[in-house]
């Protein structure tokens, strides 16, 4: 059943109100601030000071960070774990 809105005057359908336009929360130009703290590379002892020089590292390297794993990754990886772990023998 479509709902009816009055917009600017008219009565229209609800689904084709029209958005409100999107705003900056400032005119103002202002610099993006990169919170990444600089650090040296455990394969290479290069200097790691961005994003992109860690992605290349690592990529580099052939390693990965576990942290960078998907959520539903380690979901699985938590199951796998719990289904290979031998049960506990309590003794009578």
């Amino acid at each position: 059943m479509p709902i009816y809105v009055l917009y600017q005057g008219r009565i229209i359908a609800k689904q084709y109100k029209p958005s409100p336009p999107q705003h900056a929360m400032s005119e103002l130009p202002a610099p993006h601030v990169l919170s990444f703290a600089s650090y040296s590379s455990p394969i290479n002892d290069n200097i790691i000071s961005s994003y992109r020089q860690r992605e290349r590292d690592l990529h580099n390297s052939g390693s990965y960070d576990p942290r960078d794993t998907p959520q539903s990754f380690k979901k699985v990886r938590d199951v796998r774990y719990h289904e290979r772990r031998r049960p506990v023998t309590t003794e009578p």
